[in-house]
């Protein structure tokens, strides 16, 4: 029987539903708060992750008009037929995904990496359905957004890597609901296949750290200094994929072989430049205060930071912490700024480049030495300035191209 779905919002996600829809032999129709003030009569609501609950007026005529409401990601999972390795947490989702979907791939499995990675599990879902294939498995990377509205999502193992503050402008009890939302990935999942990232010390850990080596028991599976995942947020991420996998599997791949070729994604601590003796590092992903202490930790000279961006309703006050000799200077631009440059308390130089980025960088270069690092790890989301975290990251790099040295002093 043909149902009359309305989806609300015409992202990426929004199409994937109704390509999904059409497959499914739904009649599917996308609308946007933009487009129109009443919500059309359905028998079911498909949000995308994007839309905000407590700005939507078309979300809050959804919630109280009696149709069910559910998010892409319900919708998906309900025709789904393949096995889900879900991955949760403020920070480290995409490259936790990207690393278990390359280990399953090592060991021989049709595995597929899918979800707030960029492509939606409806879309392959429906590739599925049209070319009756199914995938062996899928690292589903799923964000607090998706998990709001996925009441009977229940994927075969599920990790949450961290929690820190972000996104608590969307829920009226900000970061207890954001909590609360990111803890749901368990909801459905057995306890023997829940993994907890290495920051949660109270939780039980089937791979644990030593230093540099990631151990099972009193086995050392591998030295991280042999990989391009050394740095602590790493580890973790890895520790988490290894554990998927070894659920999925009842193995671990051979490692360090399995592990050696794979590079974290662009935009995530990832040299660009290097411009009369200073490295420029594009850290854009960083879209949290969790973030940037991760790619602090992973600096191993003097810092000029660039932070800023737009607000997310976060708790800035862990920058307060920030101080030299690790932080050379700090530049401040975006939206935020002022509220950041509150936050901060340690003594060394702030400058502020408003909401210009050339000046931004121009004015990092100045503050630098040679041997320092500027690094962009903005701490806040991009799109004050930009269209994405990606092309802020684009930008800097092209700009810091541009620098001579008649920029520095």
């Amino acid at each position: 029987m043909k149902r009359n779905i309305v989806i609300l919002g015409a992202g990426v996600s929004g199409n994937a539903v109704k390509k999904l829809a059409q497959v499914l032999g739904d009649n599917a129709k996308i609308v946007c708060d933009n487009d129109t003030d009443l919500l059309p009569a359905c028998d079911l609501v498909v949000a995308s992750p994007g839309v905000p609950p407590l700005k939507s007026h078309l979300y809050q005529q959804a919630e109280n008009s009696g149709v069910e409401l559910i998010g892409e990601l319900e919708y998906a999972f309900r025709t789904c037929r393949f096995p889900l390795l879900a991955i949760t947490g403020t920070n480290g989702k995409t490259t936790t995904t990207e690393l278990t979907s390359h280990l399953l791939k090592k060991c021989g499995v049709d595995a597929v990496a899918a979800g707030n990675i960029g492509r939606p599990l409806a879309d392959v879902v429906a590739d599925a359905l049209v070319s009756g294939r199914n995938p062996d498995a899928v690292a589903l990377e799923v964000s607090n957004f998706q998990l709001e509205k996925a009441p009977t999502f229940a994927p075969f193992a599920a990790a949450l890597l961290n929690l820190a503050s972000d996104h608590e402008d969307r829920y009226r009890d900000g970061f207890a609901g954001y909590c609360r939302v990111k803890k749901s990935i368990f909801d459905r999942v057995d306890a023997a296949h829940r993994v907890y990232g290495l920051s949660f010390a109270d939780m039980p850990h089937r791979i644990t750290r030593s230093g540099n080596s990631l151990c099972d028991g009193d086995t050392v599976l591998l030295n991280t200094r042999e990989t391009a995942l050394a740095a602590p947020h790493n580890q973790e991420n890895l520790a988490a994929a290894l554990e998927l996998t070894h659920l999925f599997l009842g193995k671990y791949p051979v490692l360090p072989g399995a592990v050696a070729d794979f590079r974290p994604g662009a935009h995530r601590i990832e040299r660009v430049a290097e411009i009369a003796g200073r490295s420029f590092i594009d850290d854009s992903k960083a879209t949290n205060p969790h973030a940037v202490f991760a790619a602090l930790a992973a600096m191993q000279s003097p810092v000029v930071l660039l932070l800023g961006g737009l607000d997310k309703g976060m708790d800035f006050a862990p920058f307060g912490k920030l101080a030299p000799p690790e932080i050379r200077a700090v530049v401040l631009f975006g939206e935020c700024r002022k509220k950041m440059r509150d936050a901060l308390k340690g003594d060394f130089p702030v400058f502020d480049g408003g909401m210009d980025f050339v000046e931004t960088l121009k004015l990092a270069a100045q503050a630098s030495r040679q041997g320092d690092a500027v690094l962009l790890s903005p701490g806040c989301a991009s799109f004050d300035m930009f269209q994405s975290y990606g092309e802020r990251g684009d930008r800097f790099r092209e700009i810091a191209l541009q620098l001579t040295r008649d920029d520095f002093p």
